[in-house]
């Protein structure tokens, strides 16, 4: 199996994402993550536009493997996981000092705000992700 490239985001932890007990809170984790999508959202709208906005989130969910605390920055690593008609799925990690501390997965749908619905994702952009597809 052919291994893919990620692409790769870094983050500074900032002193108000560390909780009482000294180490990032869960909440922390979903703005990174997100914020991680902007180089595979740009593959799907390049300026980011809202007004043109292709994409709507159906899930996500957070498995946090190991704690993250304040002083190291992190890294995001992001991948596609899946990649259906209309719909995708986004895995991502969260790495700090060479250690796994999260796993992210996210459900994007390819969406018609005009219409309300699903369409197809178009075999321009499909070319466009391919490289990043990582089964998982």
């Amino acid at each position: 199996m052919e291994k893919v490239t990620p692409m790769e985001t870094e983050f500074d932890v900032r002193f108000y994402e560390t909780d009482g007990l000294g180490h990032v809170g869960n909440t922390v984790h979903v703005g990174w993550l997100e914020a991680a999508r902007d180089p595979l959202f740009r593959i799907f709208s390049p300026e980011l536009s809202l007004s043109e906005w292709p994409l709507i989130l159906a899930s996500y969910k957070v498995d946090f493997l190991a704690q993250i605390y304040y002083g190291s920055s992190v890294t995001i690593k992001t991948w596609v996981g899946r990649l259906g008609r209309s719909s995708f799925d986004v895995y991502q990690e969260i790495w700090q000092n060479d250690t796994h501390c999260a796993t992210g997965n996210t459900t994007m749908v390819y969406f018609n705000y005009a219409k309300q619905k699903a369409e197809t994702i178009p075999d321009t952009i499909r070319e466009k992700v391919k490289p990043y597809i990582r089964e998982v």
